[in-house]
């Protein structure tokens, strides 16, 4: 009973001596791949964004974040992949603003008020149209139309403070 208790404790050292090691240990931030095969400068990365090296995220860490001065940067910040997604042009505005929804209880029916750019909100029921496009689906909190070109458009209702 105690020989099983002592390895019993033993194992237990082991793994917390272990622990405290792996835990002490500091990883050394991998090498940065920015430069090319040719061992240049790679100009793509680059150009995608400014880099972030190991002694300006120290930086930015030691820095308060909840500090009453401390403002949002004038650039919001990109992940390096996402630069060649956010390059794509921008989707416009649906004409179509959805206010609010009510869906029925079989989950078929319902309406939804919307307006036509800035015009006058009014009520348009499932299969009705609102200029070019014609509610197919009402959601609670969106509304789905189908555009003159057969395509559908899901329009959520703007929440409060957004602006839009």
């Amino acid at each position: 009973m105690i020989r099983y208790a002592l390895s019993a404790l033993a194992v237990a050292f082991v793994i917390l001596t272990w622990s405290i090691w792996s835990a002490w240990r500091v990883a050394e931030p991998a090498p940065s791949r920015s430069t090319s095969a040719a061992g240049g400068v790679d100009r793509d990365r680059l150009a995608s964004g400014e880099r972030y090296d190991l002694p300006r995220v120290l930086a930015a860490v030691n820095k308060d974040p909840f500090h009453p001065n401390r403002r949002r940067p004038a650039v919001r910040f990109v992940m390096p992949g996402d630069a060649v997604a956010s390059s794509a042009a921008p989707v416009a505005a649906p004409p179509v603003r959805v206010i609010g929804t009510a869906v029925s209880q079989d989950g078929v029916g319902g309406f939804a008020m919307c307006s036509l750019g800035t015009g006058t909100p009014r009520i348009v029921r499932v299969g009705e149209r609102l200029g070019d496009w014609t509610l197919s689906k009402v959601t609670p909190g969106a509304a789905e139309f189908a555009t003159a070109s057969g395509s559908t458009v899901i329009v959520r209702i703007a929440k409060a403070g957004g602006g839009t």
